[in-house]
């Protein structure tokens, strides 16, 4: 099924699709004015509208019906995690999480991150477009790269039960005994793990040691074992 991202909305029941989406929509998929199209508008709306102008630079489409998806997830679940040294990595990880309904996203810049940047504009096309192929329905929050010590201070007030991933021998808790959380914050360090001091900052800050299992895993493995575990457990 092909999905587009609605652009603009309004009262009488308009949709404008960006110049992106006109173009594949008209040139690319050739539709013409009275075909019907799936359009998502990223928020957990899912709509079938008819196009009522075939611009292959602003497509407009006007509203038949409207549905919501991607709502009954009984969870929310963020990943803060360390950008890594190849690029690809971290936007397959970014990819394969939003199909499988992580809500947010941050990147941390530790003290062993190679990689202190995040292509946010990159990413969040990422997410779009694994959000159409999916039909998930909402487009995850992605956040600018921030230090370490900066995101856990912001973090101070958060509702969320907030743990740290990391390889150090110690008391840790199981991934699989935290499934049943209704809003998670999990940080995933950079390839080389977080330093003692950081995890002391963490723990300092009332997050707890989380385990994700006696292998050590990559980075972006991390985060998709993550969301995968969570996927698995609300289906």
């Amino acid at each position: 099924m092909q999905v587009f991202l609605g652009l603009l909305f309004n009262e009488n029941g308009d949709i404008l699709l960006s110049a992106e989406e006109s173009r594949h929509c008209i040139k690319v998929l050739r539709h013409n004015a009275g075909d019907v199209i799936n359009i998502i508008d990223g928020k957990g709306n899912f709509y079938e509208a008819e196009i009522t102008s075939a611009n292959p630079q602003n497509c407009t489409a006007k509203i038949k019906s409207k549905k919501q998806i991607g709502l009954s997830k009984p969870y929310y679940l963020h990943i803060a995690i360390s950008p890594t040294k190849n690029p690809d990595r971290i936007e397959w990880m970014i990819e394969k999480c939003t199909e499988m309904g992580v809500d947010e996203f941050s990147f941390i810049v530790c003290k062993r991150t190679e990689k202190t940047g995040a292509k946010i504009d990159r990413f969040k096309k990422i997410a779009e477009s694994a959000v159409k192929q999916s039909v998930q329905g909402i487009i995850p929050k992605l956040n600018e790269a921030i230090v370490l010590k900066d995101f856990i201070a912001l973090q101070k007030n958060s509702i969320a039960k907030k743990y740290i991933a990391h390889c150090l021998e110690e008391n840790k808790t199981e991934l699989k005994n935290i499934l049943a959380e209704k809003n998670i914050l999990v940080l995933i360090g950079p390839e080389g793990d977080f330093t003692e001091e950081e995890i002391k900052l963490a723990l300092s800050d009332n997050f707890e040691a989380l385990s994700l299992g006696q292998s050590r895993l990559r980075t972006e493995t991390a985060g998709l074992y993550t969301a995968a575990a969570f996927k698995t457990l609300n289906p």
